[in-house]
């Protein structure tokens, strides 16, 4: 992945997303009363909320270009209230020295790890920087049987957002689904376009993810050490079914 034109064009692909899961880790994370420790901190679109909000959150990301974006973005927003500390860190192996009432990895960043091992050390490094009674969050995409059998040669529209300036930005995507090891190799499409719809710029960007099955979360967490609490399909603690987008997990030290 070219984390580099991800970090130029990752909040364009969320801005016009449902805040739902802001407002979840939010509440969650205020709850908790903090620090919090987010696991693919990205651009800071989660942390920055919390961090305004006055919550202490450390954010670990593995690329440069994505932290350097949230450093940027919090320095162009208002006085924090609260503390972020940004550190450049690989979600499978890391150590930053202390514990927290509340890890999160959001954003489906679990799923960046693209084999059971490394999703499995991921979680592994996640527990071990919780505290016993603490709380870890985190959240998938269901693997809708639909859309596993995509066609791999058919784009589809994610959005169109309009720019404050004039014209817009058309995101589509394309999956490519490898059923037997559970990879999406797939590719996101922004195309810009000026305020008369001529085609200013087209970029694909690349995402690799190893999607997983309720089931297959729960006998991981069993794995770590953790006990699950909580799976919802979606941030409002809805029920878990096939049409659902999010797997939506809350979990402890067993």
């Amino acid at each position: 992945m070219d984390y580099k034109a991800w970090a130029e064009w990752y909040d364009i692909f969320y801005s016009s997303a449902d805040p739902s899961d802001i407002e979840f880790y939010k509440s969650l994370c205020i709850a908790s009363g903090g620090p919090i420790l987010e696991i693919g901190v990205g651009t800071g679109r989660i942390a920055l909320p919390l961090s305004e909000y006055g919550l202490e959150v450390v954010g670990i990301d593995l690329y440069e270009p994505m932290l350097k974006a949230a450093h940027k973005r919090a320095l162009e927003s208002a006085p924090l209230k609260g503390k972020l500390q940004l550190i450049k860190a690989d979600m499978r192996n890391f150590d930053v020295g202390r514990k927290f009432p509340i890890v999160t990895i959001p954003a489906r960043t679990l799923l960046l790890a693209t084999s059971e091992q490394e999703q499995f050390q991921t979680l592994c490094n996640a527990a071990k920087h919780l505290d016993y009674d603490g709380t870890m969050a985190f959240n998938l995409f269901y693997p809708d049987p639909n859309m596993l059998h995509d066609d791999p040669n058919k784009e589809f529209l994610l959005d169109v957002i309009d720019k404050s300036e004039g014209g817009r930005y058309v995101l589509t995507a394309k999956n490519q689904f490898d059923l037997k090891n559970q990879i999406n190799d797939g590719t996101q499409i922004v195309e810009e376009f000026d305020s008369d719809g001529n085609l200013l710029k087209r970029v694909e960007l690349t995402v690799v993810v190893r999607y997983l099955y309720p089931e297959q979360i729960t006998k991981l967490l069993d794995r770590v050490g953790l006990k699950l609490l909580e799976i919802w399909g979606d941030f409002e603690g809805g029920e878990l079914n096939e049409q659902s987008e999010e797997i939506v997990i809350l979990a402890r030290h067993s």
